[in-house]
């Protein structure tokens, strides 16, 4: 079983760029119109970063036989936009479990400590984003006791 701590940016860089890559390259196969994951990924996890830090968030990672595995990247206060509820939520912008150690609750367990964060930080709900195409993700977090709430859809012109 994976242990779930804190990211620790000196140790962990390397393994958190090649878990988003292993995850950009997953869900670019379901929806091919997403950039390379090699060209993206020092700009994102730059920019995911910087956001994670300015809501107050955290990255915690999975690791197994001393090796990341997997990670999830939870934004602590996000203000809502205009339209919706007023009060500031936490938000899962990334979650990732490497190919070989699916299926084992590693991804259950970093939902789990997401939610415990969010919680310790005073918000009442845990957003997250998943692509239709990505059913196994979608049921895991149903499973988890998220519910739809909005589906964005995309037309290509």
């Amino acid at each position: 079983m994976a242990d779930i701590r804190a990211y620790d940016p000196a140790a962990d860089y390397a393994a958190l760029r090649a878990c988003f890559v292993d995850l950009q390259s997953w869900e670019r196969r379901l929806e091919p119109s997403m950039p390379e994951p090699e060209t993206v990924a020092e700009p994102y996890l730059a920019d995911m970063l910087a956001r994670c830090a300015a809501t107050g968030g955290r990255v915690f990672v999975a690791e197994a036989a001393g090796a990341v595995i997997g990670f999830v990247c939870v934004m602590a206060r996000v203000m809502p936009d205009l339209d919706d509820a007023p009060e500031p939520y936490a938000y899962i912008s990334d979650l990732v479990v490497r190919a070989a150690h699916r299926g084992r609750g590693t991804g259950r367990r970093l939902i789990d400590r997401a939610a415990s964060f969010a919680r310790e930080n005073g918000v009442g709900q845990l957003k997250v984003g998943v692509l239709v195409r990505n059913e196994g993700a979608h049921a895991l977090y149903r499973d988890c006791g998220f519910r739809d709430y909005r589906v964005e859809l995309v037309r290509q012109l």
